[in-house]
C-alpha cells in the first residue's frame, strides 16, 4: 500500500505549508546577478531514506512511494546523525521527505526545529513525465549536462532549478539572523542546490553527483549569486516564453 501524500494526512499531524512562489527567470536573473548576502544559515540537505520504488530500480519522479524497513533503519540512523536543534525544518510536498524527518525526530527528545516543520512544493523531486515507473537506465542527456532536456511529460533540469532558486531566494531574504536549517529534498534537487551554494560552474558535474538515501550535505550559506553553471544564454529561448509572466504558483497536484 503507498503512503498518503503530506496533503492528505490531518493539518495537526505534520506541519504547515508555504505556498511558495516560482519568480520569473529574469526577476531571478536581475536578483541574484547583483547577489544577496545576509547572517549565516547554517544549512544540512538531506535526502529522503529509501523507498520502494528505489529498491527494486524504478524512476520515482513526483510519484509517491513508501520507505522500506532499510529505509527506516536509514531514516533512524539519520536522526542519530542530527545533533542540533534546528530553527526551521523543510520538507517537499512528497511524503517520503515528511517520513524520513519524522522517523528522524522519534529518536530525540525534542523537536528536530523550533518552528513547526513546512513543506514547500518547490522542493519536489523534478516531475519526470513518461519515465516515471519505468527501470532506472542511462539517460545520455542528463550524462551530458543537459539542462533543457525534459522527458516527454515532464521537467527539465532548468524548470527545477527556477523552483529551487526560487525557494532560495526567499530563504535567504527572509533569514535576518544566524540559523540552524535542515532541508529534505531529493536526488535531483540535491544535486542542485548542491551545485547552486558549491558555485559550481559545469552542468555535467553538476548533474552527475550521486547521493544515497538519507545522505547528508552540510554547508554555511551566507551569499546567494547566480549559479556560475547555468549559463545565460541558455535562458534566451526561455525568457522568451515567460515574457510578462510575473510569477506562478507551485503546483501542490504531485502529492
Amino acid at each position: 500500500m503507498i503512503m498518503p501524500g503530506l496533503l492528505d494526512k490531518p493539518r495537526d499531524q505534520y506541519t504547515w505549508h508555504r505556498r511558495g512562489v516560482i519568480y520569473q527567470w529574469d526577476y531571478l536573473l536581475a536578483q541574484l546577478t547583483a547577489g544577496l548576502s545576509g547572517p549565516p544559515i547554517h544549512l544540512h540537505v538531506v535526502r529522503h531514506a529509501e523507498s520502494a520504488a528505489n529498491a527494486s530500480g524504478m524512476i520515482t519522479g513526483q510519484s509517491d512511494a513508501e520507505l522500506t524497513l532499510r529505509g527506516y533503519v536509514q531514516a533512524l540512523g539519520l536522526g542519530f546523525r542530527l545533533r542540533y536543534k534546528y530553527d526551521v525544518a523543510w520538507v517537499s510536498c512528497l511524503a517520503r521527505t515528511y517520513k524520513t524527518i519524522q522517523v528522524a525526530e522519534s529518536l530525540r527528545f525534542q523537536k528536530i526545529s523550533r518552528r513547526p516543520i513546512c513543506a514547500d512544493s518547490r522542493l519536489n523531486e523534478r516531475c519526470l513525465g513518461d519515465l516515471e515507473g519505468t527501470p532506472r537506465r542511462r539517460i545520455d542527456a542528463y550524462a551530458a549536462g543537459d539542462l533543457l532536456y525534459a522527458p516527454n511529460g515532464g521537467e527539465s533540469y532548468l524548470d527545477l532549478a527556477q523552483r529551487l532558486l526560487s525557494f532560495l531566494l526567499d530563504l535567504r531574504r527572509d533569514t535576518q539572523c544566524e540559523t540552524r536549517a535542515i532541508v529534505a529534498t531529493h536526488v535531483g534537487p540535491m544535486r542542485l542546490l548542491v551545485g547552486i551554494i558549491n558555485d559550481l560552474d559545469d552542468p555535467r558535474s553538476v548533474l552527475g553527483q550521486r547521493f544515497s538515501n538519507a545522505q547528508t550535505y552540510s554547508c554555511v550559506f551566507r551569499d546567494l549569486r547566480w549559479p556560475a553553471f547555468i549559463r545565460k544564454e541558455v535562458l534566451h529561448g526561455r525568457c522568451e516564453q515567460d515574457m510578462g509572466i510575473a510569477f506562478k504558483a507551485a503546483d501542490y497536484s504531485e502529492v
